[in-house]
């Protein structure tokens, strides 16, 4: 495997796990948070976001490792 085989490897492990916790503290959050919470809604949609480029950069890295 040439070196920067590896290192995508590497970061897609570091994008699956940053996609798991982001996804744990989003469902966290939106079990406990209240509704009516201007702040706990704005972090909800940073989490989301979050989440959505994660999981962008983790189809990137994939592309460019030619797995999907």
């Amino acid at each position: 495997m040439t070196e920067e085989g590896a290192v995508l490897e590497e970061l897609m492990d570091y994008l699956g796990e940053a996609s798991g916790s982001i996804r744990a503290s989003r469902r966290l959050l939106a079990e406990h948070a209240s509704d009516d919470d201007p702040g706990h809604l704005r972090l909800l949609a940073r989490l989301s976001e979050a989440l959505d480029a994660t999981e962008r950069a983790s189809r990137e890295a994939r592309r460019q490792r030619g797995i999907g």
